[in-house]
């Protein structure tokens, strides 16, 4: 898809372009679709000359075919004296007409819909913080039903002037449906609905304005950037996104939010943190370093309890010295003694050899036990006599060896409920569990998963040997509703299937290159680890056997609990069959089945393909 955007030059907007100046056409010539904003001097020719605004090569079109002028009523569509005629919602125009939002205008084979965002009045440029997220849920809400992007800025002062100079500097150069929150702490948030990652730059420059004075005011400036749905896709994460990248912008500089990271090398591992909870847990991981404790992270699996681990190592005095790691769930039981505490030759049979346990090995350093809810009651005791006498005693051995070290142990169980079963000790759980460290999910940690999202598809991309790709809106979106239950494992997963799934000549990463478990939105149990997404070809949904109101029922003799399936399989079933009906009832005419449930022209036909509907299913 190409997207083309019309821009504002510098200068004075007229009043009657400042109304409409985010209006825009989505244009379908062929297989190809692009939008064209309306420009600020609120007119725009359209024809296969080069030199008109918006240039098409289909050949029913004339040289200079039809004009669209921003006038105080809307906007007026004028035919030129094409040859072939131009016609509005399928009925052809003689001279002029106005338009509204969702008119379907037609030159030659090409269409054109027009959209005309909803817009507020000038009075409610200015609201605080709580209208502000309210408007962003609305917008979001919106942007997500059409698939496009919405832009929250965070401007951050830097000079002498208080924030009733900036919004005053501000208002005059808003667009009709911008919207700015002064947020009290020398910060500014503006809504910019209908601005993505590609224009946001330019429609901050028309903002803060053009020439010597408004490069004066940039530098006072550190400005953060959040994109919805790159970012996030509710009010709190965006707001926070934004604000992050700000504190993080240097004077007159932009960030995006995705790059307002905080970076942390730990034994061969790189932590990236954007999420403030998990800049507040490593905080706290930086700190207990400084001490003796052993510590206990906790945390679901796939979660990054190796990775809080090995922070703690890298933040300790003992950073020079090894780091052991062992998964007490990988050992069998009959080994788990040896491989521990080490053995001498001869100590039973087939231990032709001495051998150092794993206690031995991080002398000096630290030891990482990971899923120490899985190990045996036996060598629970004898890894508690251990921590508390700094002693380890080979198997078959009859002295012990000092060791320095420190424990630090890992789990996605609950251990407190192991004690009450009587399958954890007690004692061993109170002296591991002096400091505890409590990782948040990943559903929970929104600005992590939008950086982690970036970063790996870069890293995958890169190893692949491909041409780099990009979210598109709906996988992004796709992201962001999925409940993620095996974490950042299965974040990275699903995107390095994403980017062996997607074409060689594909730019976007869209939905159907995901699991189909991610864009079907399954939310499996949170308290374990995930059973593994479902991939493969996310295939059209079959016409399910419903009741009178369109709901799958269950079959005879199914379990009651057989009726519930995922509420994303039940939409995509109506929808497909709303959109057959509607071909139905128009006879094929795909525009006017498009208006008929109010759907956008450009989404219709991408679903078209994508549900398989072909004229033998509605004729």
């Amino acid at each position: 898809m190409e997207t083309t955007a019309i821009s504002a030059e510098h200068g004075e907007t007229p009043a009657s372009a400042q109304a409409g100046i985010s209006d825009y056409l989505v244009c379908i010539e062929g297989e190809r679709s692009w939008t064209v904003r309306i420009p600020v001097s609120g007119e725009l020719v359209i024809g296969r000359d080069p030199h008109v605004g918006l240039v098409l090569t289909d050949n029913l079109v004339s040289r200079a075919h039809a004009q669209i002028l921003l006038v105080p009523e809307g906007l007026r569509l004028t035919d030129l004296g094409s040859r072939h005629g131009t016609s509005v919602n399928g009925e052809r125009i003689a001279g002029m007409r106005l338009l509204r939002s969702g008119d379907v205008v037609g030159l030659g084979e090409t269409v054109i819909v027009v959209r005309r965002p909803a817009r507020v009045t000038s009075a409610n440029h200015v609201a605080e913080v709580g209208a502000l997220l309210r408007r962003v849920s609305e917008e979001t809400d919106r942007a997500l039903r059409y698939q496009r992007e919405l832009a929250l800025v965070v401007l951050r002062m830097l000079g002498r002037r208080d924030l009733p100079q900036l919004v005053a500097q501000l208002l005059p150069r808003l667009r009709a449906i911008d919207l700015v929150a002064p947020l009290g702490d020398g910060t500014v948030a503006v809504l910019m609905p209908e601005v993505g990652v590609d224009d946001v730059g330019a429609a901050l420059d028309a903002m803060l304005g053009a020439g010597r004075a408004g490069e004066a005011s940039a530098s006072e400036l550190a400005i953060g950037i959040a994109v919805s749905p790159f970012d996030g896709i509710d009010g709190d994460t965006l707001l926070g996104s934004a604000r992050a990248a700000a504190a993080a912008a240097s004077a007159g500089g932009r960030k995006l939010a995705r790059d307002a990271v905080v970076e942390v090398s730990a034994v061969n591992h790189r932590i990236q943190i954007a999420d403030p909870a998990m800049a507040r847990l490593y905080e706290l991981a930086r700190r207990l370093a400084r001490s003796t404790l052993p510590v206990l992270v906790l945390g679901e699996t796939g979660s990054g309890k190796e990775l809080a681990a090995a922070a703690v190592h890298g933040f300790s005095p003992r950073a020079e010295g090894p780091f052991v790691s062992v998964n007490c769930a990988a050992i069998p039981e009959s080994l788990a003694e040896s491989e521990l505490f080490g053995h001498v030759r001869g100590a039973f049979s087939g231990a032709v050899a001495s051998k150092v346990g794993q206690l031995e090995a991080a002398h000096g350093g630290t030891l990482f036990l990971d899923e120490i809810g899985e190990l045996p009651l036996s060598i629970q005791a004898k890894l508690l006599r251990a921590l508390e006498s700094g002693e380890v005693t080979r198997v078959g051995d009859v002295t012990s060896r000092v060791v320095d070290l420190r424990i630090v142990a890992a789990t996605n169980r609950d251990l407190e409920a192991e004690v009450e079963a009587g399958r954890f000790r007690s004692d061993l759980f109170f002296r591991l569990g002096a400091a505890r460290l409590t990782l948040p999910p990943l559903r929970d940690r929104p600005r992590d998963l939008a950086c982690l999202a970036e970063r790996f598809l870069d890293e995958l991309c890169r190893a692949h040997q491909r041409t780099p790709l990009t979210w598109s809106v709906a996988a992004a979106q796709a992201l962001f509703a999925y409940a993620w239950p095996g974490n950042v494992r299965e974040l990275r997963n699903a995107v390095q299937y994403a980017v062996s799934a997607a074409p060689d000549d594909a730019v976007e990463v869209e939905t159907w290159h995901l699991p189909t478990s991610v864009t079907r939105g399954i939310a499996r149990g949170q308290d374990g680890p995930s059973d593994g997404p479902s991939y493969g070809s996310s295939d059209p949904p079959s016409e399910p056997r419903g009741n009178a109101e369109g709901l799958a029922v269950p079959l005879a003799g199914a379990a009651p609990s057989s009726s519930f399936r995922p509420i994303a399989d039940e939409v995509r079933e109506l929808e497909r069959r709303r959109m057959v009906e509607a071909l139905r009832v128009t006879g094929g005419v795909q525009n006017r089945a498009a208006d008929l449930i109010e759907m956008p022209l450009r989404t219709f036909a991408t679903k078209l393909k994508r549900y398989r509907i072909v004229a033998a299913d509605w004729a």
